[in-house]
């Protein structure tokens, strides 16, 4: 038993790592929530997540699945220091080049997004949230399988984070302050993690040629098409209720997603982990251990908290929250399904060489997602609950998607 933990030493370390860092990303929600909701009131809160929601269609081409593919080459080559002299810069200069394309896009999308007007100055500040993925590279960190860095280097940004908040965000008039006190708090991570990269590491910036950046480009393309197609039923749908439900609906929805997300916290923290060291050992026995041993945790941990939902929002936003409550339900349902459909694709089709196949599926589940939708519009209309079942029926496609294409390359027998 003792020479199995030495074995796996490097991935308990990593494994505890994310557990911190998750648990810090999973209080700063739940810390902030109650206090914003309060401090800003459902309308502006609800203005401030829809900001966020229009920029993470932006943020979707900005991160361009690198956290994925540069992340496996980082992993692959993490003893060749010329390679990882190219695979840092190379991403870097790509990203940066998406930013400046995503701004200027933004820009002008911004004449043509109704609740935008007379809020521009808050969609522009919001796009620190892209600048922030830009320069905080967590990509060669999971490639490394050094994730301290990234705990510590959290922990001190969301201190400044917390700290902010409290002191600055008093009243409705502060909500621009928002994205400014999370813009300070990305940068100070992003300065420290370049720091430690270009100094500790001695990894150098080298600008590359275009037939260089066109191949990682290409490499992590599919991914991007799959982050695409999920990112833009997660954002649709926080954009869609502010269209057509209102401010206050967009702070009901948010409230259950910020909880569906605190619910997916094991799976990432276990995922993040789990993807280099499969990535390099490619062992379908131990996926499939994790996949069981995930599963039940994930049923037991769900059915907790549906017995306890109302409490939870009752604390996170009072009173006036509970409608929230209904959404909260739906949306927890998910989240044992998406942790399976995270084994079968994040953690079996692209380490086995699927990467097309593992882009394929999230696509086609992006297109059940839209006519779900269209066919919403044009009969019985949205409702906050009927948005939030459609999640969960695009959900389940895709992990039944993902477990038919690991069946037929005989990646699960």
């Amino acid at each position: 038993m003792h020479q199995k933990i030495l074995a796996h030493k490097t991935l308990l370390h990593n494994f505890s790592y994310l557990s911190a860092l998750q648990i810090i990303n999973l209080l700063i929600p739940l810390i902030t929530y109650p206090y914003l909701i309060r401090a800003l009131g459902k309308e502006t809160y609800g203005l401030v997540v829809f900001a966020q929601a229009i920029i993470g269609y932006l943020l979707i081409v900005v991160s361009f699945g690198f956290n994925v593919s540069a992340t496996q080459a980082v992993s692959v080559h993490r003893d060749n220091k010329e390679k990882l002299h190219e695979i840092v810069s190379s991403v870097l200069s790509i990203k940066i080049i998406l930013f400046v394309f995503s701004f200027v896009l933004l820009f002008l999308l911004l004449f043509f997004i109704p609740n935008a007007q007379g809020y521009e100055i808050l969609f522009l500040f919001t796009m620190t949230i892209c600048f922030s993925d830009v320069l905080f590279p967590i990509w060669y960190f999971q490639g490394i399988e050094e994730m301290k860095y990234i705990t510590y280097i959290t922990l001190t940004s969301r201190i400044v984070l917390l700290a902010l908040i409290f002191i600055l965000i008093k009243t409705p008039n502060d909500y621009l302050l928002v994205p400014i006190i999370y813009g300070i708090s990305h940068l100070i991570s992003g300065i420290i993690a370049l720091y430690i990269i270009f100094n500790k590491h001695k990894i150098r910036f080298r600008f590359q040629t275009l037939k260089t950046l066109k191949y990682y480009l290409t490499d992590s393309f599919p991914l991007f098409i799959s982050n695409l197609s999920v990112s833009l039923y997660v954002s649709t749908n926080k954009v869609i209720t502010g269209l057509f439900l209102g401010m206050e609906a967009v702070a009901y929805y948010d409230l259950a997603e910020k909880l569906t997300t605190v619910m997916k916290v094991p799976q990432s923290i276990l995922s993040q982990t789990l993807f280099p060291k499969i990535s390099k050992d490619k062992n379908i026995g131990f996926v499939k251990r994790i996949f069981k041993l995930s599963l039940i945790f994930h049923v037991v941990f769900i059915f907790s908290v549906l017995l306890l939902s109302k409490h939870i929002i009752l604390i996170l936003g009072g009173v006036e929250m509970l409608p929230a409550q209904v959404v909260v339900n739906i949306l927890i349902l998910t989240v044992p399904i998406i942790a399976m459909s995270n084994i079968f694709g994040y953690q079996i089709l692209v380490p086995f060489g699927h990467k097309k196949t593992f882009s394929k599926v999230v696509v086609s589940s992006g297109l059940i997602y839209f006519i779900q939708i269209l066919i919403l519009w044009i009969t019985v209309g949205f409702s906050i609950i009927n948005i939030s079942i459609i999640t969960l029926t695009t959900e389940i496609f895709v992990s039944g998607y993902m477990f038919y294409n690991c069946k037929k390359f005989k990646l699960w027998i």
